[in-house]
C-alpha cells in the first residue's frame, strides 16, 4: 500500500469515526431528554390522577358525612375520576384494592401490568415505579403507586403508549446513519484531493530521486514556498549536487588513471624494449668487438638507469598521499647547504652551477619529503639549462607569505604548456627528456608534496629565457 493510500484510509477512518462517535453521544443525549421529558410529564399525569381519586374520595366521604364508605359509593367516586381521565386522553388506568383488579379504562396490557406488580410488590406506600415494556404492539410505560385509601390499600396502575416517542428516535438514528454516509462520502472526496495535494511535492521529490538513482545526476526538484517539503527538496538537491560532484570527481580520477596507467605502460616499454632488443644482439651475435659490446652495455644500462628512475617517481607519487610526515623544524640555512653538497656531482657533470639565497626563516616540515621536492626542481633545471649556466635557489617573502624559488636560464616552457607539465608522464620535449633521463613524473610529484607542506608549485616560465618554480607557503614561517 502506497503511502498516499494509508494517509487516506487511515485520516478516513478516523474522521468518520470522530463524526460518527459525536452523532451517537448527540443521539444519546436527544433520547435521554427526550424520555426524560416523557417520562417526567406521564408522571405529572399520573400524581394528578392519583390527588383526584384521592381528592374525590375525601369529597364524597364529607359530603355523606361519613370517613368510611360504602363499597358502592367508594367505588362510584373512584371510577367517576377514572373514567373522565380514560375519556380524555390515551391512557390505559386500572385500579386495584386489596390485590383484586377493581376497574380498568382504555387500552389495557393486563400482561404488562402483571409483570410490573410483579416487580412492585414490595414496593412501600406512597412511592411510585415506572417501567417500560417492549411488546408486539409497541413500546409502554407503566406507573404504579399503592396508597391508603378509605381505609384500604389501594393501587393504581397507568399503561401509556410511547411507541411514537420510540418511532421517532429511531427515525433519529436512520437520519444520523444517513447523514453519518453521505458526510463520509464528502469527507472522503475531500480528503482526497487534499493528500493528493499535499503530497504531490513528494511524488515530484520521488520522481526526481528514481531519476537520480538512474543516474541522471543532473536532475533536481523544484524547490517551492517554505514549507517541510519545500526544504525536504532543497536538501535533496543538495544532496544531489554532492553526487553529480562526486561522481565527476571519481570519473575525473578514473579517466586520469587510466591515462596514467596508459602513459606508464607507454614510458615503460620503451626502455624495456631496447633493455631486449640490445641484450638479444649480445646473446645471438658471435662475434662482438670491444667496442660494439660498450656501446650496447653502455645502452642497456642508460635504460636501465631509466626504468629504475620511472619505477622510483612511479612509486613516490603512488605513497607519498598515504605517507606519514614526520614534521620538525628546519632552518633554511641548513636545508640550503644539504641541498647544495648533495647535488654538487649531478650539476658537475652537466656543467651547470647553483646559487643558494636561504632567508632568516625556519620551516615545520618533513626534511627527506622536502628534499625531495627540492632536488626534482633542481634536476629539472639543470636539464632545461645549458653548459655553464646558474641556477638560483633562493627563498623570501612577499605579502607576509614564505617563498622558495627555482631559477634557471634555461630552454624555457611555453604558455601552452605550463598547465599540463603538472600532469603524470607530460613531457615538453619527450626525445631530449627521454636523452636525459626523464619520465614526466617529476612536477606532478612536486605538487603533491607542497600541497602536504600547505603550500603551492607555481610556474612562471619563457621560452628561451627560463623558468621560475616557486613554492608559496601559506604562512610565513618562523624568523631563524
Amino acid at each position: 500500500m502506497r503511502l498516499w493510500q494509508k494517509i487516506f484510509l487511515s485520516t478516513l477512518v478516523l474522521v468518520i469515526c470522530a463524526v460518527e462517535l459525536t452523532a451517537l453521544m448527540l443521539l444519546r443525549n436527544t433520547r435521554q431528554l427526550l424520555m426524560e421529558r416523557e417520562q417526567q410529564h406521564i408522571l405529572t399525569e399520573y400524581e394528578y390522577l392519583a390527588a383526584s381519586v384521592q381528592d374525590n374520595v375525601l369529597y364524597t366521604q364529607l359530603k355523606n358525612n361519613n370517613m368510611f364508605l360504602e363499597d358502592d359509593a367508594f367505588y362510584n367516586a373512584v371510577e367517576a375520576v377514572l373514567q373522565q381521565q380514560a375519556e380524555q386522553g390515551n391512557t390505559a388506568v386500572s385500579f386495584f384494592c386489596k390485590g383484586e383488579r377493581i376497574f380498568s379504562f382504555g387500552p389495557v396490557q393486563t400482561s404488562l401490568e402483571e409483570r410490573l406488580l410483579a416487580s412492585v410488590e414490595d414496593l412501600e406506600e406512597g412511592g411510585t415505579a415506572y417501567q417500560i415494556f417492549h411488546d408486539t404492539g409497541g413500546v409502554y410505560l407503566l406507573m404504579s403507586s399503592s396508597f391508603l385509601l378509605n381505609g384500604r390499600i389501594c393501587r393504581l396502575v397507568t399503561t401509556s403508549d410511547i411507541s411514537e416517542l420510540m418511532l421517532m428516535l429511531e427515525q433519529q438514528m436512520q437520519q444520523v446513519q444517513q447523514i453519518s454516509i453521505l458526510c463520509a462520502v464528502a469527507i472522503s472526496c475531500v480528503l482526497l484531493v487534499m493528500v493528493v495535494v499535499l503530497l504531490r511535492p513528494l511524488h515530484r521529490i520521488n520522481q526526481s530521486t528514481k531519476q537520480i538513482a538512474q543516474g541522471q545526476y543532473g536532475a533536481r526538484v523544484q524547490v517551492r514556498g517554505g514549507s517541510e517539503m519545500a526544504e525536504l527538496a532543497a536538501n535533496m538537491n543538495s544532496m544531489a549536487n554532492a553526487i553529480e560532484e562526486n561522481v565527476n570527481s571519481l570519473r575525473q580520477v578514473a579517466e586520469d588513471r587510466k591515462l596514467f596507467i596508459d602513459n606508464l605502460a607507454h614510458e615503460m616499454k620503451t626502455p624495456l624494449t631496447s633493455i631486449l632488443g640490445y641484450a638479444d644482439i649480445l646473446r645471438v651475435k658471435r662475434s662482438v668487438t670491444d667496442e660494439e659490446r660498450r656501446e650496447y652495455a653502455g645502452v642497456v644500462v642508460e635504460e636501465t638507469k631509466r626504468l629504475r628512475a620511472l619505477s622510483g617517481k612511479l612509486m613516490e607519487i603512488i605513497t607519498v598521499g598515504s605517507t606519514q610526515l614526520e614534521m620538525r623544524e628546519y632552518a633554511l640555512e641548513q636545508l640550503f647547504d644539504e641541498i647544495d653538497t648533495a647535488l654538487q656531482p649531478l650539476l658537475q657533470s652537466k656543467g651547470v652551477g647553483l646559487k643558494t639565497q636561504p632567508a632568516a626563516a625556519v620551516l615545520r616540515i618533513d626534511p627527506e619529503l622536502f628534499k625531495s621536492l627540492l632536488y626534482n626542481l633542481i634536476e629539472n633545471a639543470a636539464k632545461a639549462s645549458r653548459h655553464g649556466q646558474e641556477i638560483l635557489l633562493a627563498a623570501g617573502k612577499e605579502d607576509g607569505k614564505l617563498f622558495i624559488d627555482v631559477i634557471d636560464h634555461g630552454i624555457g616552457i611555453a604558455a601552452e604548456d605550463i598547465k599540463r607539465v603538472t600532469q603524470p608522464f607530460y613531457m615538453v620535449d619527450k626525445s631530449r627528456s627521454r636523452k636525459a633521463g626523464g619520465a614526466g613524473l617529476g612536477l606532478p610529484l612536486c605538487v603533491e608534496i607542497a600541497a602536504m607542506h600547505n603550500a603551492r608549485l607555481l610556474l612562471q616560465s619563457e621560452p628561451g629565457k627560463g623558468t621560475k618554480a616557486r613554492i608559496l607557503f601559506s604562512g610565513g614561517g618562523k624568523n631563524g
